[in-house]
């Protein structure tokens, strides 16, 4: 018997390929832009002049802006696409820790 299979396989090599494409061709529909210096980086230009960043590594997003409001609308338009998790504001990513300063954030 033959399967095709609708979903990359958890573990092989082409598993990592077949979700950036997958990512990658959601974010632009949903009008976002690759950087072209940062591999996983992608930013969306708001009509108020705002901006909402988007980085990538494997299989975690960082999602930050200048618009909450924003970032929540692209929060559900991704949850659309995909099965995720909202772990809140940022405190830790990549082994790097967080803190939330009245100036802008600390990163340990």
């Amino acid at each position: 018997m033959v399967y095709k299979l609708h979903k990359a396989l958890y573990g092989l090599k082409q598993t990592l390929r077949a979700w950036n494409k997958k990512i990658d061709q959601v974010l632009i529909q949903i009008g976002f832009r690759k950087c072209s210096v940062e591999f996983g980086v992608y930013d969306q230009k708001l009509s108020d002049g705002g901006i909402v960043i988007i980085c990538l590594y494997v299989d975690d997003l960082l999602i930050t802006g200048s618009s909450i409001s924003e970032i929540v609308k692209v929060k559900e338009k991704l949850k659309l696409e995909f099965e995720m998790t909202d772990l809140g504001e940022l405190s830790f990513f990549l082994g790097m820790e967080f803190v939330k300063l009245k100036v802008g954030m600390m990163m340990y």
